[in-house]
């Protein structure tokens, strides 16, 4: 049934790694050829003899010394899979490392394939494999960069088009726009927490270090309601004495809130390393109603709520069971989904079965939701979502993972006792197929939202993956359907014949019933609940819990994908919004930078998608991670936590766009609307007024009658610019959308015909503007700054007329009029203006006029300083100096009288 993992093989290669970290390539004898040259120089040595070494199921014995391993080569995103088994019965210790293509279909793409895996074999290890060893660099002075290889062979960042936000907005640009809240909670921080966001009752909860907020959904900055919920004296101590930390790890971290009827919430805490759980009683108004901890209600948290604030976990509250997946020790090691409450007598404990190899294996849960499979209440299950680190052989990675057990479960009768017989998962796959079939895979889950629909029992699934290799930083959104999902826990089981080998399919007989069915009186009457199972059921569904064939997203490929960015995405809520062309789902991405992404995926009408950024907001002022999302259609608002508060964003900023139809209309946001005067929300009604929208093409052109032509005046700024000649000169223009591509044309004095100005080693366009880099009398005219949205449409941003100065009048003489006092300050004046220039240059401003501002801000706020001083003060501080000046001017005349006198008595004597 099963096949160990290295096959048969004919020839013999040995990669011995040195200590010194430099790698020679030794004994690789290939038809009597012999190489001894270093690594970087192997693949012209073994050129002749390549497709021999492509061949399939080819091994390659790599040999470590001491306690360094041995390279391995990470052909995972370029076709290939290095797969490696340790071999007994030998001194020291043998990995047997078996190259397999994935794909050997086209014969023409083997040539391609082959030439990346030459540029590999000229890499060091890159903190790949088993045992986490780190392999340093090749030594020899001539070897390039690992980095800079694998970006020349790399394909996959030229196979991924990313559209730039269109809009970009920062804190403080949300902030003038009224468009953010913020609650900051502690001085410290929210660091960990959790949020309850109850749009039926109108509250919102937060849970946080030692606190639980009671906020105002539609107004975060209003003084919350708070309880007061520490960890014990004494558990601080022991935890401090383990050697957390006191601030971020010893407390009592609230990471579980729900509702468990219309006036208590559930909630529990990590005590210090020592989990909590009790009943918040609420009831009544915001105001004056009770919000209050039921302290005689407290019960231990273990395997109800992590032990680590920051580990991550799942838990959902369905019918008064609460279900859990996190971990049941101090040291993290055992993780498990459980059950847990609900109501007398029916309160059945039960949780995975201890199975590292089987089972669940250092999980990292994510979601959890009840999702109904049949019009049978009996045949409920509860669908949860994690990534576990997976063996195969000796190979250890990372995959993400969908499972589902039976709400009815109640363990088994003589064996899993008490642990779930109904589990099965399913690996969730999330790639981009290659040029050559190969995929590129993102192999771990970070979030899950299940979008409803009009059929409650299939939700769209949107999960957000990134990718778990070193050499790149990816993200990507897929949509899975719950078809597809229970379509592969319907088909083939996978089977494994011991830890050392690879699970196949399982093709022997299966028992009846089919494991993982839920037990029912309609389907078989015999079988009532779950320890009505047969032994052999039982038996099967403990070495069997994996299913065979893998989940892939609805289109085959993400919808959205980030990768050469800064930043990862981490959390994912998504809106369903009517539009004037249709209906369109709204995603909203969180990241690890405290910024928001709010994209739209639109499928055109060859049923390709787009992605569209349609903004992309920094909530946050330092760039923190996002910690939660929630989102009230209701409200129209997005709740963003992070460890620097809690943010209460908007989800459209519609007024933002621009003050034309054709701005409006090119957002492309299905939120906004021109409505004839401005740019607004946009309300589906049955009464069709005179709204223009075009999400799917984003077009002006047909949709608005106020699209002039590029150089129409308009409502187009106009300014005047002097260039000293032979200096440097910037002309700036700064478009609101990024997408929009600037061109600029000339109008030269004396005429009527514009040029666009072709750029040179002399005139230089950047981001923010034109920069002429010699300025000489033949660049001065008027500068039409033009922005290109959707391949033809032109909108003009700015008129600048631009003069020159001349050397000679720069350098003519003085008029005698002049005094050296004036020449001082125009000297002085000069100095200042050099400095203005170079605080300009350096400040975090997005444009001259913000410096600006800011800075008649500050002289401001300094000439009325005085004013806060009271008028009778202000008053008294003037007659002071005047009383002292007559003072003065007093004793000068006294002096110079006395000195008059004295020279007429010497005159006399004289």
């Amino acid at each position: 049934m099963n096949q160990p993992l290295t096959p048969p093989h004919t020839r013999a290669h040995t990669l011995t790694e040195f200590k010194s970290g430099s790698f020679r390539l030794g004994n690789i004898r290939e038809s009597g050829i012999v190489c001894g040259k270093f690594v970087r120089n192997v693949s012209g040595c073994l050129s002749a003899h390549w497709g021999k070494l492509l061949s399939p199921q080819h091994v390659v014995h790599v040999r470590a010394d001491g306690a360094e391993r041995a390279v391995q080569f990470s052909t995972k995103y370029l076709g290939f899979t290095v797969q490696s088994q340790q071999k007994a019965g030998l001194q020291g210790s043998e990995n047997r490392r078996t190259v397999t293509p994935h794909t050997m279909k086209k014969p023409d793409s083997t040539n391609q394939s082959l030439k990346k895996v030459k540029a590999l074999l000229c890499l060091s290890g890159s903190n790949y494999g088993r045992r986490e060893k780190r392999i340093t660099p090749l030594s020899h002075p001539g070897v390039p960069l690992v980095g800079l290889l694998l970006l020349a062979v790399f394909p996959f960042g030229a196979s991924i088009k990313q559209s730039v936000p269109r809009v970009k907005l920062s804190h403080r640009e949300l902030l003038q726009a009224g468009s953010v809240s913020l609650f900051l909670g502690p001085s410290d921080g929210l660091h960990s927490h959790s949020l309850l966001l109850d749009e039926e009752r109108g509250r919102l909860l937060l849970g946080a270090r030692d606190h639980i907020y009671l906020l105002d959904p539609d107004n975060l900055s209003k003084a919350p309601k708070k309880i007061h919920w520490p960890a014990p004296r004494d558990r601080v101590e022991m935890c401090e004495l383990a050697g957390k930390n006191a601030n971020l790890e010893c407390a009592n971290f609230i990471r579980v809130l729900h509702n468990f009827n219309r006036t208590h919430v559930y909630a529990c805490g990590t005590g210090a390393f020592s989990p909590t759980c009790a009943f918040i009683e609420i009831s009544g108004h915001r105001e004056s109603g009770v919000f209050q901890l039921r302290s005689n209600t407290e019960e231990s948290g273990r395997l109800k709520c992590p032990f680590d604030p920051m580990q991550p976990f799942t838990s959902v509250l369905a019918d008064q069971f609460l279900y859990v997946g996190t971990s049941s020790d101090f040291l993290g090691k055992d993780t498990a989904f459980t059950r847990s409450l609900g109501p007398p007598p029916d309160q059945h404990y039960i949780r995975t079965d201890i199975s590292e190899d089987y089972w669940i294996n250092e999980a990292r849960f994510i979601s959890a939701h009840p999702i109904a499979d049949t019009y049978n209440p009996d045949d409920d299950k509860i669908y949860f979502f994690f990534r576990e680190v997976s063996w195969e052989g000796n190979d250890k990675s990372i995959l993400s993972r969908v499972a589902r057990v039976c709400k009815n479960d109640v363990g088994g009768l003589r064996s899993l006792t008490n642990k779930w017989t109904t589990f099965l998962k399913a690996r969730l796959v999330c790639s981009i197929p290659g040029p050559d079939g190969v995929d590129t895979h993102f192999d771990e889950l970070q979030d899950v939202f299940l979008l409803p629909t009009r059929d409650e029992k299939n939700p769209i699934v949107y999960a957000i993956f990134t990718t778990s290799s070193s050499i790149f930083r990816g993200s990507a959104v897929c949509v899975y359907s719950m078809a597809d999902i229970r379509a592969v826990f319907n088909g083939p089981y996978a089977h494994k014949e011991g830890p050392d080998h690879r699970w196949v399919e399982y093709e022997g007989r299966i028992p009846y019933p089919r494991p993982g069915t839920c037990p029912s009186k309609t389907y078989d009457p015999r079988i009532k609940t779950t320890k009505d199972f047969p032994d052999e059921v039982v038996g099967f569904i403990r070495v069997h819990p994996l299913m065979h064939r893998s989940v892939y997203p609805l289109t085959g490929r993400p919808v959205f994908t980030r990768v050469r960015v800064d930043y990862t995405l981490t959390h994912i809520v998504v809106d369903r919004v009517m539009a004037d062309d249709g209906q369109y789902e709204v995603m909203f991405l969180g990241t690890d930078v405290g910024s928001v992404l709010k994209v739209v995926s639109i499928t055109q009408e060859n049923w390709s998608t787009e992605e569209v950024v349609l903004e992309e907001l920094q909530v946050f002022q330092s760039q923190t991670p996002i910690l939660s999302m929630k989102m009230s259609s209701k409200q129209q608002q997005l709740y963003v936590g992070s460890s620097d508060g809690l943010a209460q964003v908007s989800l459209s900023r519609c007024h933002l766009y621009g003050q034309a139809c054709a701005e409006c209309c090119l957002a492309r946001d299905p939120y906004c609307a021109w409505d004839g005067l401005t740019c607004s929300r946009y309300i589906p009604a049955s009464k069709r007024r005179a709204r223009r929208q075009d999400i799917k093409n984003g077009d002006p052109a047909n949709q608005c009658w106020d699209t002039e032509d590029s150089f129409g005046v308009g409502r187009v700024e106009e300014k005047v610019l002097f260039g000293v000649q032979s200096n440097s000169t910037f002309l700036e223009c700064i478009p609101k959308s990024q997408q929009a591509q600037i061109r600029w044309y000339l109008q030269r004095p004396g005429s009527e015909r514009r040029e666009e100005v072709q750029p040179d080693d002399r005139v230089v366009p950047t981001e923010r503007g034109l920069l002429i880099r010699s300025l000489q009398p033949s660049d001065v005219g008027v500068y039409v700054c033009v922005a290109q949205e959707h391949t033809h449409f032109t909108h003009t941003l700015l008129r600048l007329t631009l003069q020159l100065v001349t050397h000679g009048q720069l350098d003519r003489k003085p008029k005698p009029s002049e005094s050296p006092a004036a020449e001082t300050h125009h000297a002085a004046e000069a100095r200042q203006r050099y400095k203005d220039y170079l605080r300009v240059m350096s400040s975090p401003f997005r444009s001259l006029e913000e410096y600006c501002d800011s800075l008649w801000l500050d002289r401001k706020h300094s000439r009325v300083r005085g004013r806060g001083l009271g008028a009778g003060k202000w008053k008294h501080i003037q007659e002071m100096k005047k009383n002292r000046n007559r003072r003065h001017h007093r004793e000068k005349e006294e002096k110079r009288g006395r000195e008059e006198r004295g020279r007429v008595v010497r005159t006399a004597q004289q």
